[in-house]
């Protein structure tokens, strides 16, 4: 895989990833997260499914696990930086916890005999380049559960059962639609939403296992077959307790940490006021709001969980804007204007006008490619 122009972590970036605390792990007391999975592990064992066999693996994988195995093709975007945190040209802060499921699987279809099921649950952080909104952030928490069995399992029938018996467990009194959404290693793959106050959040994507995988891995597809599951945790750990926002799940403040520690419905902390800017930059053509969105976190530091939401409100080429624009951008000929708004929140107090300003001129500052010194000034009053 030709990964030349990727860009990798910093050392300081890479060792924050690898501090970073599994919300999946056991500890004392669990957290909201692993007392989720558990249940939904339990409730699967309860509902007739095979006791889970735990996966667990390193957080940085190599390209081949965490792509090569599963059937991506190299030309993918989602091999590149727009999405992956490349540590060296051949390995990655893994991007999902289907990394850890080929080597398991060939050692079930080792193991397998005829007749018999085994699941394989796949826990643990994984990392990401990502927008930034209340349901999205950079390092989510994930589930993979892979059932193996013979060829007859692999059924729309049963995959449907595995996903309602999950959610029965995870958001008993959520309902749930699905739609197609083809995946690299699944054949009849499905989304999964959650509907809450009856708008869709997506919860899970799943099929059965493609034939063409197995065939890859070397398992014969005349002997095993079975379902391909992978969750999000985190979002739905926010729709069992209704907590509003996903920086809460790793939230310091104590009247949010003693909520963390229980599956009982969220009791509201003060929602402080939310303050808004938009931000003008000069900057190269087509950078994605993934790639926006981790420089803007970057710059931020310290604060960068102040910040609640970002989005791309407009894009404009060099060559449809006024020589005034341009010139008050210090816009370089090829680049593009584009302009983020920008929302800041933080969940324990209340920030200052100062704060937000010297936050909102930080950002400007480091994600803007034009000529030094200029572009649209940050210090004026507040939106």
């Amino acid at each position: 895989m030709d990964i030349s122009s990727t860009k990798t972590v910093t050392n300081s970036a890479l060792k924050q990833a690898l501090l970073m605390v599994d919300l999946t792990e056991s500890n004392t007391p669990d957290h909201a997260v692993r007392l989720l999975l558990n249940e939904v592990l339990q409730g699967l064992a309860e509902k007739g499914w095979p006791q889970a066999q735990l996966q667990t693996g390193p957080r940085i994988v190599s390209a081949e696990e965490n792509y090569g195995l599963l059937g991506y093709d190299p030309a993918e975007v989602t091999l590149g930086s727009e999405h992956t945190r490349w540590v060296d040209e051949c390995s990655l802060l893994r991007t999902q916890t289907t990394s850890q499921i080929p080597a398991a699987l060939q050692r079930a279809a080792q193991a397998r005999q005829p007749g018999q099921t085994i699941l394989l649950a796949a826990p643990g952080i994984t990392f990401r380049r990502d927008s930034r909104d209340r349901w999205h952030c950079a390092e989510p928490h994930q589930m993979d559960i892979w059932v193996l069995g013979d060829p007859e399992l692999a059924t729309h029938e049963h995959l449907l059962r595995l996903v309602g018996d999950i959610l029965k467990s995870a958001v008993p009194e959520k309902a749930w639609v699905y739609s197609d959404s083809p995946h690299h290693y699944t054949e009849g793959g499905i989304e999964v939403n959650v509907l809450n106050d009856n708008a869709p959040v997506e919860v899970l994507e799943c099929g059965r296992i493609a034939r063409s995988l197995l065939e890859h891995l070397n398992i014969d597809p005349l002997r095993h077959g079975g379902l391909a599951l992978g969750m999000g945790l985190d979002r739905l750990t926010m729709l069992r307790k209704g907590i509003p926002d996903i920086r809460l799940v790793r939230d310091q403040n104590t009247r949010v940490q003693a909520q963390m520690h229980d599956l009982n419905p969220w009791t509201a902390v003060s929602r402080l006021p939310s303050i808004a800017r938009d931000i003008s930059l000069a900057v190269t053509p087509g950078l994605s709001e993934e790639v926006l969105t981790e420089r803007m976190l970057l710059a931020a530091g310290d604060s960068s969980d102040w910040i609640e939401e970002m989005q791309i409100k407009c894009r404009w080429d060099f060559l449809d804007l006024p020589s005034q624009a341009i010139e008050r951008l210090g816009m370089l000929p090829g680049q593009e204007n584009v302009l983020l708004r920008v929302v800041l929140r933080d969940c324990s107090r209340s920030i200052t006008t100062a704060e937000a300003n010297a936050l909102y001129a930080d950002i400007q500052a480091a994600m803007h490619e034009g000529a030094p010194g200029a572009g649209y000034r940050m210090d004026l009053p507040m939106v």
